[in-house]
């Protein structure tokens, strides 16, 4: 059983929105990475071309269920 983790993708205009809504001591940037530091685990962002994307749904089921299954 092979199992893909859902992935969610925002525009840089969005994402930004997003982000002016949180703390910035909650965010941490780096060079084509974002931080999110959330009190159940963090989410990080990965910019791929004109969006970032991120793991972060499928990072916090893992977390509450245990794997699914092996990621391809």
């Amino acid at each position: 059983m092979t199992h893909t983790p859902p992935i969610l993708t925002l525009s840089a205009a969005s994402l930004d929105l997003f982000l002016s809504l949180l703390p910035q001591s909650r965010i941490t940037r780096e060079a084509d990475r974002i931080t999110v530091h959330a009190d159940t685990g963090d989410a990080i962002w990965h910019a791929r071309g004109g969006r970032w994307l991120t793991t972060a749904p499928g990072d916090d089921t893992a977390r509450r269920f245990g794997p699914q299954g092996h990621v391809q």
